[in-house]
């Protein structure tokens, strides 16, 4: 039998689907954070097929290298300000989303941004040059011309809130998903073959996160100097580009003396991650600050016990999936880790907890929510 045609009504109805503009232009700078969830985001919302979407990035348009210059700096200016609404007005928008903090002054349409953290402002030592400018001169105006601003967490929230003097019924939080591929169980020979290739020792803790001053790595590295005398042969393995805090950390590692313990293997392809994860006897997270903090939910996704010091938004996310330890100083991880990896019971209830709590945030969910902050504004509603 022939499926049956769609009628000439739900034909209008899909041409009538409004058009979401998404300018990836500064989200696809990023390696980590940011362009996963604008892309895994944005990929969503598609598959949700509520809305018409189309990204669009002045990088491909203009062909212009990431050299990180004066020139780039102003040719991504000139776009922002004046080619994008262009393209707005050109292609009749209904809505513009600004994937990466930074949006136009003016448009033809509502504008929603992504948000995601205000750690540009703790912690600037983090950020290049053009990325402080940013910060100053044109991050305040997005929050102010906004009709939505999508951040992930209470905390972060508040945060902007603050920062920019914004009211909080503006600010609404989409919380990310865990992609599918972590929640599938990794076999032991992949496993094996990865430890291989990376030179991974037998036995080790992780962490997963670019080298930035906030992730408090040299922290992580004296921890483990205080557990190897009862855990002989663990390794701390860290997964992530280098960044600010790259300098501190190879002191740290050699004023301790524990180059043969810490394994740096720089960044490494998401495919690739969750067997980096079920390898782990343990995955350790100390950041100071986050705008979500998403590594702990991968790891507990495959099935590892995370250790997490109790700083903001960590708790929020984690819930009681985690072992907390009482503050971020590197006896306190240093004796959370120790109880962990001594008590297999514990470990036992914190894979069970995290991979529920994993299982609570989905890409789909996202999707929705967004959806839901487009509809109010397309309705003239406030979001």
């Amino acid at each position: 039998m022939s499926e049956p045609r769609p009628s000439s009504e739900n034909l209008s109805g899909l041409a009538r689907r409004p058009h979401v503009l998404w300018d990836m232009t500064f989200a696809v700078k990023s390696l980590t954070g940011t362009r996963v969830f604008a892309q895994n985001l944005f990929d969503a919302l598609c598959a949700q097929s509520a809305y018409e979407l189309r990204a669009i990035n002045a990088n491909e348009i203009t062909r212009a290298e990431k050299t990180g210059n004066v020139l780039t700096g102003l040719r991504n200016w000139w776009w922002l300000q004046h080619e994008l609404p262009h393209a707005v007005k050109a292609e009749h928008v209904a809505l513009l989303h600004c994937a990466a903090y930074l949006g136009p002054r003016h448009a033809a349409c509502p504008m929603v941004a992504n948000i995601l953290d205000t750690t540009y402002l703790a912690f600037p030592r983090d950020f290049d040059w053009k990325w402080r400018f940013y910060a100053r001169t044109l991050i305040p105006p997005t929050v102010s011309n906004a009709a939505a601003i999508l951040t992930l967490s209470e905390h972060a929230r508040g945060e902007i809130a603050r920062a920019f003097d914004a009211p909080r019924a503006k600010i609404k939080i989409v919380y990310p998903g865990v992609a599918a591929e972590f929640h599938a169980a990794a076999d032991a020979s992949t496993i094996a073959a990865l430890r291989a290739r990376y030179a991974l020792p037998n036995s080790y803790v992780l962490f997963v996160g670019a080298q930035e001053t906030r992730k408090n790595i040299p922290t992580l590295v004296h921890m483990l100097t205080r557990v190897r005398n009862e855990f002989a042969g663990l390794g701390l393995v860290l997964v992530g580009p280098r960044g600010s805090g790259s300098p501190e950390i190879q002191r740290v590692v050699n004023a301790l003396g524990s180059r043969d313990a810490v394994r740096e293997v720089g960044y490494v392809a998401q495919g690739e991650m969750p067997a980096l994860y079920a390898g782990a006897r343990a995955f350790v997270y100390a950041s100071k600050l986050e705008g979500f903090g998403m590594p702990p939910l991968e790891a507990m996704a495959c099935r590892i016990p995370v250790i997490a010091a109790p700083n903001p938004p960590l708790p929020e996310v984690l819930g009681d999936a985690a072992y907390f330890a009482p503050d971020d100083s590197p006896d306190a991880l240093a004796q959370a880790l120790a109880r962990v990896l001594r008590d297999d019971a514990l470990g036992d209830v914190l894979r069970a907890r995290g991979l529920e709590r994993a299982r609570e945030f989905t890409w789909a969910r996202a999707a929705r929510t967004t959806i839901r902050i487009y509809d109010e504004i397309l309705r003239g509603g406030r979001a």
